[in-house]
């Protein structure tokens, strides 16, 4: 997804320049200018602090309650797939039930996805071996870290999921009503 910059309209690049998949519709959102937002940031500070308490716990409990190992495990499966995600490639891998081959995902290592949380790294390389021993992450064969293949895949987590995008609806809904946010 293109970066929206303050004030101005999401530009996307052809297909062609990028190697991403065309996109569906003609819609763009323009965002609210930074003195636009602070005037009702208030309606945006609720609604987050909303959203990350209808979402935070669900996935938190998969990780014993240790939100830095929750930073990781996000940062680590970004990074994993964001060159896939940035292609065609990516179309049959759109849905998190088909699980993504090992060979298309890019290991990280710990100082890059400390450089992504700004966790000391020293935490980053002690949480990651915690995570090894839960079978949540894994040790690629060409170095660094990735998911653990299936560990997104349980039942639990697409309710999650879906969960998140529902209470995430929400805080974009918010933003439309407060005029942060418009759709072009």
């Amino acid at each position: 997804m293109d970066r929206l910059q303050d004030g101005k309209t999401a530009q996307s690049r052809s297909s062609a320049e990028t190697g991403s998949p065309p996109r569906r519709s003609k819609r763009r959102l323009k965002i609210a200018s930074q003195s636009e937002f602070r005037e009702k940031s208030r309606v945006f500070l609720y609604e987050l602090s909303e959203y990350f308490c209808k979402v935070l716990p669900a996935y938190s409990q998969h990780v014993q309650n240790d939100l830095a190992k929750l930073l990781i495990i996000h940062a680590l499966g970004a990074s994993n797939i964001q060159r896939l995600m940035a292609t065609t490639q990516r179309v049959p891998y759109e849905s998190v039930d088909v699980r993504i081959p090992g060979e298309l995902q890019v290991p990280s290592n710990a100082l890059s996805i400390a450089d992504s949380t700004g966790l000391p790294r020293e935490t980053v390389r002690r949480k990651l071996k915690e995570l090894m021993a839960a079978g949540m992450v894994m040790e690629d064969s060409r170095g660094g870290y990735r998911l653990k293949p299936g560990s997104v895949q349980t039942e639990e987590l697409q309710a999650a999921f879906y969960a998140s995008f529902k209470a995430m609806m929400t805080v974009m809904e918010a933003c439309l009503d407060a005029n942060l946010v418009e759709v072009e």
